[in-house]
């Protein structure tokens, strides 16, 4: 499985022929949603839709099946937590998570794999209540989202910040392959993707 991640909160999965996309950015941010097809389109926020979506569209809680893809969405008042597994591995979407996470939701998001947290602060974590959110869930890669980059025209902190909080090496990668037998499970690293 291949992820892509392009600004903000929105990331690609592809694998074997299936690609999901979650949460396209929208216009007031500044960024540009990538112009794909994608068989699964996944949003944190109903309110996010697009008008005429090709794509099955996941848009709140519930349990889904498509095309090789199990999706769990766990209610998070007005965002939504996804669980998304394929090709065995499974990676946890935060969405736009502003608050702790509860004990039920934590035994829902049940051990990923891979988790993609938003630290970028204000009106979301910042890098310490990111990094406290990480380590309650205990994934095996951090994917941090949702903090300043270039074009963005919504006030986030920088990547910087949440480096130092979680003494990655801010070194990047133009996307993450991975497959389950990859992932050591017996410690947690931080990769930072680049944007497409």
């Amino acid at each position: 499985m291949t992820i892509s991640w392009y600004g903000e909160a929105c990331f690609l999965l592809e694998s074997a022929g299936t690609r999901v996309l979650i949460e396209p950015p929208q216009k007031e941010s500044g960024i540009n949603p990538p112009r794909l097809k994608s068989d699964i389109l996944i949003l944190s926020k109903k309110e996010n839709r697009p008008a005429e979506p090709d794509a099955f569209v996941i848009d709140g809680p519930g349990e889904y099946e498509i095309k090789g893809a199990s999706v769990l969405g766990i209610a998070d008042g007005k965002n939504t937590i996804y669980n998304i597994e394929i090709d065995d591995v499974k990676i946890t979407h935060l969405g736009f998570a502003n608050k702790d996470l509860s004990d039920d939701q934590l035994s829902a998001i049940d051990d990923p794999d891979i988790v993609l947290i938003p630290a970028g602060g204000g009106d979301l974590p910042d890098a310490e209540a990111a990094m406290k959110m990480a380590n309650k869930i205990e994934p095996s890669i951090i994917i941090p989202m949702l903090y300043g980059i270039k074009d963005l025209k919504i006030k986030r902190a920088p990547l910087s910040e949440f480096l130092k909080e979680s003494e990655a090496d801010g070194a990047s990668q133009p996307k993450l392959t991975i497959k389950k037998k990859d992932i050591n499970e017996e410690e947690t690293k931080t990769i930072i993707l680049e944007r497409v």
